[in-house]
């Protein structure tokens, strides 16, 4: 059984913004079906992964309303420097919230 997490894009961005570097940004592109993320480095397009949207929030701004499950499948080395972080921050946001 694979841990997932379900969050609106607002959420991703601000976990995304606290982990970008100096020589690093992410960005995140949502179209019906997906939110995309695109990290660039200097050199430009380091990785990029997509999340399927599984639920929209009626009357909601779409950053807001906008809900994604986050899921890690794969678990290479470079996967995992993208994963570690973001996933000790959503734990501890649930311990500290568990109805989030």
């Amino acid at each position: 059984m694979e841990l997932c997490y379900m969050v609106s894009i607002s959420t991703l961005e601000e976990l995304l913004r606290s982990e970008a570097k100096p020589n690093t940004r992410y960005t995140l592109l949502a179209n019906e079906d997906t939110v995309t993320m695109l990290y660039y480095g200097t050199a430009g397009l380091i990785d990029q992964r997509s999340f399927p949207v599984v639920y929209r929030i009626p009357d909601v701004p779409v950053k807001e309303g906008t809900m994604m499950l986050l899921v890690a499948t794969e678990r290479n080395r470079e996967c995992q420097s993208f994963w570690h972080p973001v996933e000790s921050k959503l734990l501890h946001c649930c311990a500290l919230n568990p109805q989030a």
